[in-house]
């Protein structure tokens, strides 16, 4: 039965019965049309006999015209249960497939379950931490910032909190625009410095100056 389903294959009584619901459906279906045709020949024959005053004639036609009209309903109610009995069919040849098809599951995963065991699947989580944390070592190792600060001597550093001493100091008197104090600093090559010293001792002087202003106010 799985072979079946697997390869798209209907049992033979399934085909057969929707084979012959199918042809039973048709020739009612064939038999509703010509019932309509008659029934509509009769609706006309009665209105020609009005015409010439056969007025007996005219209410015969339309008696056959109802006992056509009679049938025809019986037969759509017949197509109508035929149809439903093909849906059922449908329906429970779908719904046995989708069984079918849930079984084959169930069995390939419980073979699959059976190749792996609790123990290898909590060796294979171990592996994949242990590695988790040797990807963040050398992650944390390739951003540590030491080898950049390396560069800097003490000195150095020395000099730059001196010109952040300086800075705050500027902006407390709001003369932010001025130099900082490079005095700490490596000095300047040779060639390039004259004219920046003397700008430099000029803002010197000129936050001198304003020191006191602050302090005599």
């Amino acid at each position: 039965m799985v072979k079946n389903w697997l390869f798209g294959k209907k049992r033979k009584e399934d085909a057969d019965a929707l084979s012959t619901l199918k042809a039973q459906m048709n020739r009612m279906e064939h038999e509703a049309r010509n019932l309509e045709r008659q029934a509509d020949e009769q609706k006309i024959l009665a209105a020609k006999m009005l015409q010439t005053g056969n007025k007996a004639g005219a209410r015969s036609a339309l008696k056959r015209r109802a006992v056509f009209m009679k049938r025809l309903n019986s037969v759509h109610n017949t197509v109508m249960n035929l149809q439903a009995q093909l849906d059922s069919i449908q329906t429970a040849a779908s719904t046995a497939d989708t069984v079918r098809a849930m079984e084959v599951g169930t069995k390939v995963v419980g073979e699959k379950i059976k190749e792996v065991s609790p123990e290898r699947t909590e060796r294979v989580m171990d592996t994949v931490m242990e590695q988790r944390d040797q990807i963040e070592m050398m992650t944390e190792a390739l951003s540590d910032p030491s080898l950049s600060e390396g560069i800097l001597d003490f000195e150095d550093d020395a000099a730059i909190d001196d010109q952040l001493a300086q800075l705050e100091a500027e902006m407390d008197l709001g003369t932010t625009t001025s130099l900082p104090d490079l005095s700490g600093l490596p000095a300047t090559p040779t060639g390039v410095s004259g004219e920046k010293e003397e700008d430099t001792s000029d803002l010197e002087e000129e936050l001198e100056s304003l020191k006191k202003k602050m302090s005599e106010d």
